[in-house]
Parts: structure tokens; sequence; C-alpha cells
């Protein structure tokens, strides 16, 4: 049975530009954000805007992530004590510290997920590059399940004849590209980059 194609929401309301600075702007929120409440708050619109666009997000991926970073910094002494472990203390502020790594290093990729398009045209030499950059990011992070161990070569060959047609092939694929992806950005698009910047905001008011 062939798995139905995800639909990218956000394409079809935001045009490539204002989405790309739209989750920059996001993506600020996250990083200077203070307490782990705000960032695992931000992290959840993170992911919801992710599923929005029609990316897969692995949460057994992402929650392995998180809990990593937050047992490496449990070996942190930060705080109060909760309990010992022989002469392994577990502290509050460790605790609560990795945890909001976690949720920033989760945030992070959730917010480049939604924020991407292929369609992404910055001006001048070095915004042509750097657009084109980000263009192959979201390729891969769509295509690394094309990728398979047991046949590492071909399925590598696969993805590369994928994300450099030939010539012949340019013209067909950036017309499929474009098939989607708002030439300008919408009422309703311009109503969600307001309403989730509001509850960025909100949120670092709330939670400093």
């Amino acid at each position: 049975m062939a798995q139905r194609k995800a639909v990218d929401h956000l394409g079809t309301n935001l045009h490539p530009t204002v989405r790309f600075f739209w989750g920059l702007a996001l993506l600020s929120f996250l990083v200077f954000s203070g307490g782990w409440e705000a960032r695992g708050l931000l992290a959840l619109l993170g992911l919801v805007l992710a599923l929005a666009s029609g990316k897969r997000v692995s949460f057994g991926y992402f929650g392995f992530l998180i809990l990593s970073v937050l047992v490496f910094n449990l070996f942190l002494p930060l705080g109060k004590v909760w309990f010992t472990w022989g002469p392994w203390a577990v502290t509050e502020g460790a605790f609560f510290l990795g945890l909001g790594k976690g949720f920033t290093f989760a945030g992070l990729v959730f917010f480049s997920l939604a924020s991407i398009s292929r369609r992404l045209r910055l001006p001048g030499r070095l915004g042509a590059l750097w657009g084109q950059t980000f263009a192959w990011y979201e390729q891969l992070m769509d295509q690394r399940k094309v990728l398979k161990p047991r046949a590492l070569l071909m399925s590598l060959d696969r993805l590369l004849e994928d994300l450099y047609p030939t010539r012949q092939e340019i013209g067909a694929r950036s017309q499929a590209d474009s098939v989607g992806t708002a030439d300008r950005t919408t009422l309703a698009g311009w109503v969600l980059v307001t309403v989730t910047l509001g509850a960025a905001i909100a949120t670092v008011g709330i939670f400093p």
C-alpha cells in the first residue's frame, strides 16, 4: 500500500522568505528564553509547526535526545540536593538545567523543519548559497530514511541522484517543488505568524 504524501500546510500559506525569517524569530525566543518551562512550551510549539509542515517526526528519537542531555547534565552539582547515590548527588538545578537544554535542542530542530522551504531565495550571492544549503538540508531530512545500512552505497547513490538531478530534470523538478508553495503570504499565514509570535512573547514573559 502506497504511503500517503504529507501535506505542507505552512507552505500553502507562507511565502518562503517570510516563513524563513518567522522561523528565525521563533528560534531566537527559544534560545534566549530563561526557564525550562518556556523552552518546553516553545519546543512543543515547534513540534506542532513541524507536523503542520508535513515533516516526519520520530517521537522516540527526540525523547531519547532530551533524556540523554538530561542524564549528562545530572553530573553537575547545582542547587538543592534531591538524593545521593553513592558519590553521585542528584541536584534540582542540574535536573532542570538539563531538561531546558534538551528542550532547546529538540526545539531548534522542530523550528528548522517548520521554517525551511526548498523555494527559499535570499538576496545576493551569499544569500543564494545560504538558501541552497537550507534547501539541501530539508531534502536530506525528508529523505534520510532512504539510506539502508545493508545497501548503503546503492541507497546513497539514489539519494544523490534525487538531490542533484540532471539538467533535463531540473525544470520538471522545480515545477514539482513549486506545487503547494505560496507565491505570497495569505491572510491565514499572517494570522499564524502573529499568533505564534505573540504566543512566544507571552511564554517568555510568563516564564522568564
